[in-house]
């Protein structure tokens, strides 16, 4: 049997991946089927199978924000190309992923980086076309005050 057969099995496994984690810093834990870590203040999972890759993050959005997270996905996807954001049924939490192809722990250790850093970019992203459709919408101006009263009950201007 050739070795370089483009049908042999992938030599990478989760337990290579959280080897690979836990030296460089991630401070992962093992579940059966995925790798949980925390990225950028949200929770990350590393999911592998039959050399396919995948680099979760979840995060929270209020119920009433869903069709603004749909326009600032859309966006998104579009500024980023490489995250897919996704919806869960109770429309209150969200996953973006980057998926890439791997064979061995040198694939992942190249890719994984750069997955992060897409993943990263894609939240920035989000933020900031979410923050666009507030302004847009005139939502800002309804959530934020014009005035913060003070203890005394008397109003000021904020500053900033």
């Amino acid at each position: 049997m050739k070795t370089d057969s483009p049908f042999r099995k992938p030599s990478l496994s989760l337990t290579n991946v959280f080897k690979y984690m836990m030296e460089s810093g991630y401070n992962p834990c093992y579940e059966y089927s995925h790798i949980q870590f925390e990225f950028e203040g949200n929770i990350a999972v590393v999911e592998y199978e039959n050399g396919f890759a995948s680099v979760k993050i979840f995060f929270s959005i209020e119920p009433e924000e869903f069709d603004m997270f749909i326009e600032a996905s859309n966006q998104t996807m579009i500024k980023t190309y490489s995250v897919k954001p996704v919806g869960l049924e109770d429309r209150e939490n969200i996953v973006f992923s980057c998926e890439f192809f791997c064979d061995g722990i040198r694939d992942f250790r190249r890719f994984f980086p750069r997955a992060l850093e897409c993943l990263n970019e894609g939240l920035c992203t989000h933020k900031a076309e979410m923050k666009k459709i507030f302004i847009e919408r005139g939502t800002a101006k309804r959530t934020i005050p014009d005035m913060e009263d003070s203890i005394s009950g008397i109003g000021r201007k904020l500053l900033s």
